[in-house]
């Protein structure tokens, strides 16, 4: 089975039983999907045929919205995905080959550029923190040996 053949079965199960909106958005996700497996080197069949039957999934949707109704979760779900295919917010997704796909805006946080500017974030804090330290333990340690100090002499007074 094609990806068009795929869309077009999942788009005629799901038509009448959500709304447009709701149909778009599931071709969409499904379309994406697709699209990405195959730009990783998949065939279109492999992958068509790893999601399995359209009539199961668009099945499987319509119980889910039949279960929940029109919630909130559903509303922040087409948010949150509106917003990851725009390229905006934080986003993460997961691929059965290569596991999850964490992505910022346009940049993939797992990958070596990611893992190198979250690497370089926290040496940048660590050094942060560091020279506030250096610049306070020279005033700390007077005070902490002073108040000591104190201590032990009017400690025993008690």
């Amino acid at each position: 089975m094609t990806r068009q053949d795929f869309l077009q079965e999942l788009r005629f199960a799901l038509q009448g039983q959500l709304s447009q909106e709701a149909v778009n958005d599931n071709i969409r996700y499904y379309d994406n999907y697709i699209m990405e497996e195959v730009q990783k080197g998949n065939s279109e069949e492999a992958v068509v045929e790893r999601l399995g039957n359209p009539r199961l999934i668009a099945k499987t949707l319509i119980d889910t919205k039949k279960q929940f109704g029109r919630t909130e979760e559903s509303e922040y779900y087409s948010e949150s995905y509106r917003q990851a295919e725009t390229g905006k917010g934080l986003h993460a997704g997961y691929s059965q080959d290569k596991g999850w796909d964490i992505r910022l805006g346009g940049l993939k946080l797992n990958s070596w550029y990611g893992k190198l500017l979250l690497a370089a974030i926290a040496i940048f804090i660590i050094v942060i923190v560091a020279n506030v330290v250096a610049f306070l333990l020279p005033i700390l340690v007077p005070v902490i040996l002073a108040l000591l100090i104190c201590s032990l002499f009017l400690g025993g007074r008690r």
